[in-house]
């Protein structure tokens, strides 16, 4: 099989989208297809790409924002560039077009491809579009929803096929009234094997990296030796997810160091610009005052970093990770970190409503969570919520890439 892959957030190093988008191409590959990959310029080439279609324009942060604010719909080029692209190429030589948002404009892409062609597309969702509970307001939220509304309806009339990363978010579609009959899960896989006996890397492996990297790698071994338990958020605190509840929780805990990987946007650490410092600087600064004055007895806050690293350190230096949700009920995201998490064997401390997250977590016999409709503080020790928190069932082969591929290969077929 000949995929054409499309997709923006593959070109992101070290986010958690960016990371699950290059594992979705690599499980592909491993599965045997060829894949032509569509996207900005990568940070790194992705092994076994059979051609790359690279996006090289300068894209203007701000306005592409200020045009997704107005009309849900992302601004800037890239939706063009692909436009073109397809008019320039061969589609017949192609099995299927896969299209992986955000943004949920990229899936305009395959209204191009349908009158273009018969071949099959699939526009995979990396979260909920129009039934995303963010969607809830005045006219120009509800103008956004319209219009997301009306993409979605035309991309389902035209028969090609919609995933999104669990049931829940398909269900949100079916109550508001869509034909979900083209519908399927795709979850995010696991985006790298772990080894859960390495050691920590020396000098020499770290070479390979910058000098900066390299020091915070050592930074953050040397700062947990100080604690007895350490635990890890990775990621970005953001609209309705936020860490008060999390910072609650841990606050007071002498015995627990609570470590937080990245904390903003990961794009406020890979753009330049004095801009994107400031609002980088100001997001950590309120975030470091919060845990402050919330009583957080040990806390840091590291940059994102290559997940090479973040295996070793969490592997030989922490005790459990923490996802934050944002506070919907139920809860229809399924954050893409938390299926690698799970791949560690540590504790997960999970910080949410029923929904996605706690449905896949008590499929690896994970049944406690941080529960957001109650506002009761767990006073029990670390080591008793600890053993609350483990995972019981391993699903690191179910959710690698290989096989969340395959499985949607093989589905893709019977269909």
């Amino acid at each position: 099989m000949r995929i054409l892959f499309i997709g923006t957030e593959v070109s992101l190093k070290n986010s958690p989208e960016g990371i699950v988008s290059r594992a979705l191409v690599e499980g592909f590959i491993k599965n045997g297809c060829t894949v032509d990959l569509v996207s900005p310029v990568l940070p790194d080439s992705i092994a076994g790409v059979s051609e790359y279609f690279t996006y090289d324009a300068k894209e203007n942060f701000f306005v592409n924002k200020l045009h997704k604010k107005i009309t849900g719909f992302e601004g800037g080029g890239f939706y063009d560039y692909c436009c073109n692209l397809i008019d320039s190429i061969n589609l017949e030589n192609y099995n299927l077009v896969f299209i992986r948002s955000d943004p949920v404009s990229l899936h305009k892409i395959a209204l191009h491809v349908n009158e273009k062609s018969s071949i099959q597309c699939v526009c995979s969702f990396g979260d909920v579009g129009s039934v995303n509970p963010y969607y809830k307001g005045g006219l120009l939220t509800q103008l956004r929803k319209k219009n997301l509304v009306d993409l979605e309806q035309k991309i389902i009339g035209r028969g090609n096929i919609i995933t999104q990363t669990n049931q829940r978010s398909i269900d949100l579609y079916q109550e508001a009234g869509f034909d979900i009959s083209r519908f399927q899960v795709l979850p995010n896989p696991i985006v790298s094997t772990v080894d859960r006996s390495q050691p920590l890397l020396s000098a020499e492996a770290l070479s390979g990296y910058s000098p900066a990297i390299a020091e915070c790698y050592n930074e953050v071994s040397n700062a947990s030796l100080k604690h007895t338990h350490n635990v890890a958020f990775i990621g970005s605190f953001y609209g309705e997810r936020k860490p008060d509840r999390m910072l609650d929780y841990f606050a007071d805990r002498e015995d627990v160091a609570l470590h937080v990987f990245g904390g903003v946007r990961n794009i406020l650490f890979e753009k330049k610009g004095m801009l994107y410092q400031w609002m980088k600087e100001k997001g950590l600064k309120e975030l470091r005052d919060n845990a402050k004055k919330r009583g957080v007895k040990n806390f840091y806050i590291w940059p994102f970093m290559p997940i090479a690293l973040i295996n070793s350190l969490i592997t030989n230096r922490f005790d459990g990770l923490i996802n934050v949700d944002a506070d919907f009920n139920p809860n229809p995201f399924l954050s893409s970190k938390v299926v690698q998490y799970l791949s560690y064997g540590k504790s997960v401390f999970n910080f949410s409503n029923e929904g996605a997250t706690v449905d896949l977590l008590r499929e690896s016999g994970i049944d406690y969570f941080i529960d957001y409709s109650s506002p009761a503080k767990d006073s029990r020790s670390y080591e008793a919520l600890s053993a609350l928190t483990r995972p019981k069932v391993d699903l690191a082969d179910y959710y690698s890439r290989e096989a969340v591929t395959r499985r949607f290969l093989n589905h893709l077929a019977v269909k």
